[in-house]
């Protein structure tokens, strides 16, 4: 079965493959987290290559054949520069898609986790004092909403359930 679909997607990761394609992890409304090859991205007349920076916000129109997804075209809704030239908010945006990007299933559409970090997005770019408890809020409701915990948590809390549920160290971004 083939189809192409538009979707709203954030770029959580980008990683270069071989000539000029690039592999992309992204986080749509319709499909939830997919692992996404975008062919000829990397060209210097394709457009495309400026939407898919990390944390962008998109319109993105794909192809899907099997469980084969490769990216056709895009928009770029937002790229959050306000987030991008200040280092204590990249710091949180890249905690929170490292996040993301462990706990999401694959193909599995979980829309109020989506809807939740356009909000947090949207929030980061615009206040000048997002706090850490601000962001332990969020991660609290990302957890709640993918069924880990019932009640809100305590940020070493939640760091330390992470680290036990992927196996692995959360890095340490700043």
């Amino acid at each position: 079965m083939t189809r192409i679909f538009k979707t709203q997607a954030i770029v959580l990761k980008k990683q270069d493959l071989l000539n000029k394609d690039v592999l992309l992890t992204l986080f749509t409304e319709k499909y939830g987290l997919v692992r996404i090859v975008g062919f000829g991205v990397k060209k210097i007349t394709s457009r495309r290559l400026s939407h898919l920076q990390t944390g962008n916000f998109i319109n993105a129109t794909i192809y899907v054949k099997k469980s084969f997804f490769s990216l056709k075209e895009t928009e770029l809704v937002s790229g959050f520069l306000t987030i991008k030239n200040n280092q204590s908010k990249l710091i949180k945006i890249y905690l929170y898609f490292f996040i993301l990007d462990r706990l999401l299933p694959e193909n599995q559409r979980e829309e109020k986790v989506f809807e939740l970090t356009k909000k947090f997005l949207f929030e980061l770019a615009k206040k000048n004092d997002f706090d850490n408890f601000t962001l332990n809020n969020y991660l609290n409701e990302v957890l709640i909403n993918l069924g880990y915990i019932r009640e809100k948590k305590s940020f070493n809390e939640i760091k330390n359930l992470i680290e036990e549920i992927i196996n692995e160290k959360i890095p340490r971004f700043w």
